[in-house]
């Protein structure tokens, strides 16, 4: 019988271990709702470019430019899983992914409420 995953830890090295690419791109659309929520308490229009959300994000005192550049590097390799030929990506790199996406999305989470 199929055991679920319980933890975080256990969710991500399964997932990783079947679709490395789908844990890229589960991760990603996690992290873009979680924006989406912090630019909404902000009052600012979610159907900008994600160039202009980043420089909006960049320039918050409570994110600041560094947590800017990750999400950057982060969409980077999210758009490159999404759109280009697909190689071969490591179960320890999605898993990588996954983990400072979900602090990423645990920093913006705890911005909105600052």
């Amino acid at each position: 019988m199929h055991q679920f995953a319980t933890t975080f830890e256990e969710y991500v090295q399964k997932v990783a271990l079947e679709s490395p690419h789908a844990l890229i791109l589960d991760w990603w659309g996690r992290l873009e709702l979680a924006m989406k929520e912090y630019f909404e308490v902000l009052g600012i229009p979610i159907k900008a470019s994600m160039p202009y959300l980043e420089q909006t994000l960049g320039a918050d005192s409570r994110l600041g430019p560094e947590i800017t550049a990750q999400i950057r590097e982060l969409r980077l390799i999210r758009n490159k899983v999404a759109h280009e030929k697909r190689g071969p990506i490591s179960v320890d790199d999605a898993i990588r992914y996954a983990q400072r996406s979900n602090e990423l999305i645990w920093i913006i989470t705890g911005a909105q409420s600052s």
